[in-house]
């Protein structure tokens, strides 16, 4: 904002300061819904299996490692370019899953990224299916071990039999992403006509979300037509959705999703121990197999990354509803969710993301441009104004009333608007609200590196000036962990403060609103660099170049009009 003397355009200033700052703080708490209707609780059925309404607990065996479970029995191994995974014969579980092409850190040796682990661990996450022979009271459940047959790389057969004559082929196949499918023949081979039901579940034990305020973690899936999202402490005794195509367990980054196209299956979860929870597509009516018959039934499962382009393409391939909305765009998802469409398409393009941050500062810049120039020539206007207003409040300096009605006819005579000036922070603000949104949770900003020492945009800044830059081996405490980028970010905001403001008066012959307005240009660029010092690397990166940008147009918009003046 230009500075000049008027004592309302000092009110603005701190409106709109303090609105930018409320809405920068709000935005954290209060963007975690990404559908403008979500489900509401009367759109769903609940009922339980226990008296007192709420769920049974879960009796669970000891914990061992994740390295005893896997060691303890043979594995049947399944992978393909992205994925890899083993199944455990008991049971028939999918209980490993890991991503060949995310690691755990951003050192190059890190461990990849794994989504499922194995029964009986302290974080188990598996994918199973259990059937239930009705008429001869017999289960296929995780103590039934089933024997490897087929085996490829990225397709395994597994067969089964009952006591009673019915058995299971079942086919285990990932595709070429990151979808499981598994198709079940299942014969009954005996003299008699039996029903049978069938369950597919996903388990997951103590999950540890990272508890961000902007991005939702825990189940989240479509429920007629509608997204449907719960945080693990929301969940409680059983609940069964009356349509859903797909339920899952979120984190910012990774989805584990049950995929449901039978409409005689319907998805249904529950919290089943202190911090143990199942998501199951089961069969609402029994399926009746007559003697030497065979039934092929069909399921699927989604273990990746929260990849837009991959959601997208499973969301038309399979006709699923909402699929890409398991990444979590936000209030501003019309804003957002084409904003990672676009970071996904540069990204692809272009191999730094740096790079792809310049190219969307550009395009923002340029598209706000016809504004920016009109709030800059007004701010230039404003400068010109400066010894006149200051007559104005020498005449008047007795009578606030009069220099107002002045300074308005003066402003209405030229054509200038004081709060023009504040157009290019009000622009930027919804703009980086979207755009820390969409670093946050975009998989492409996820280990994004730069140069030098950031490795990663996708979070703050890691070279921290109390520890001097690293020299002193010790970690500041939260609020003294401010990095380098935004301390540039400040420095810029400041430079282009300096470069806004009128220098009409000595010091000696300033008013006490001129000053306030000066000091008030130091404190905000410290108070930001403070505030942005928390935020994704990224966002702050993006800020410094659109500050460095607004500077080279106000520069030109500015000298142009003193010499078109």
């Amino acid at each position: 904002m230009p500075l000049n003397d008027n004592g309302v355009n000092n009110r603005n200033l701190i409106v709109v300061v303090m609105l930018f700052m409320a809405m920068m703080f709000c935005y954290s708490y209060f963007t975690g819904n990404n559908d403008p209707e979500p489900q509401k609780a009367d759109e769903v059925e609940h009922f339980s299996n226990s008296s007192n309404g709420t769920s049974p607990a879960k009796t669970r065996q000891p914990e061992i490692s994740i390295e005893e479970a896997i060691t303890s029995r043979r594995r049947v191994m399944i992978e393909n370019e992205n994925i890899m995974g083993s199944i455990d014969p008991n049971g028939c579980i999918l209980d490993i899953v890991t991503l060949k092409g995310y690691r755990q850190t951003t050192e190059k040796d890190s461990e990849y990224v794994r989504l499922l682990t194995p029964k009986g661990t302290r974080t188990e996450f598996y994918y199973g299916i259990t059937y239930n022979d009705k008429t001869n009271n017999e289960r296929l459940d995780e103590d039934a071990v089933w024997i490897p047959d087929e085996q490829r790389k990225d397709t395994v057969v597994l067969n089964i039999q009952t006591k009673h004559g019915v058995t299971v082929k079942r086919t285990v196949a990932i595709d070429d992403k990151y979808l499981i499918n598994v198709t079940d023949e299942v014969t009954n081979a005996s003299d008699k006509a039996i029903s049978i039901s069938a369950n597919a579940y996903m388990v997951r034990s103590n999950p540890t979300p990272s508890n961000y305020a902007v991005v939702h973690e825990g189940l989240i899936g479509n429920s007629s037509g509608k997204i449907t999202e719960l945080k693990y402490g929301d969940v409680g005794g059983k609940t069964r959705l009356s349509e859903s195509d797909w339920f899952g367990f979120t984190d910012i980054h990774w989805l584990c999703a049950l995929i449901n196209k039978d409409p005689n299956f319907k998805i249904s979860y529950l919290k089943t121990g202190d911090d143990s929870f199942k998501i199951s597509a089961a069969s609402c009516n029994d399926i009746e197999l007559q003697p030497n018959t065979t039934t092929k039934i069909c399921y699927s499962a989604f273990t990746g990354p929260k990849d837009i382009g991959i959601l997208s393409k499973y969301g038309k391939q399979l006709g699923l509803h909402k699929f890409d909305m398991a990444i979590d765009f936000g209030w501003f998802f019309i804003v957002t969710k084409p904003l990672i469409h676009i970071m996904d398409i540069l990204a692809k393009v272009f191999s730094n993301m740096g790079l792809v941050i310049l190219i969307l500062t550009l395009m923002f810049k340029i598209l706000t441009y016809p504004l920016t120039r009109k709030s800059f020539t007004s701010m230039a206007k404003m400068k010109a104004l400066q010894p006149r207003i200051a007559v104005l409040q020498k005449t008047y300096s007795n009578d606030k009333m009069r220099l107002n009605q002045e300074l308005i006819a003066l402003y209405k005579k030229e054509n200038v608007s004081p709060m023009s000036g504040c157009l290019p922070m009000l622009l930027q603000a919804p703009i980086f609200f979207c755009l820390y949104k969409v670093f946050f949770v975009s998989i492409q900003m996820r280990h994004a590196p730069l140069f030098l020492w950031i490795s990663d945009l996708s979070v703050p800044d890691p070279l921290y000036v109390f520890n001097l830059f690293g020299l002193i081996d010790w970690t500041p405490p939260g609020f003294l962990c401010i990095g380098v980028w935004p301390i540039i970010m400040g420095l810029t905001m400041f430079l282009q403060q300096r470069l806004s403001s009128a220098k009409s008066a000595s010091p000696a012959e300033k008013t006490n609103e001129q000053k306030m307005q000066e000091n008030m240009m130091i404190v905000l660029p410290i108070m930001f660099t403070y505030i942005c010092s928390s935020f994704p690397v990224g966002v702050v990166i993006y800020w410094t170049i659109s500050n460095i940008i607004s500077m080279v147009q106000q520069r030109y918009t500015m000298g142009r009009y003193a010499t078109l003046s």
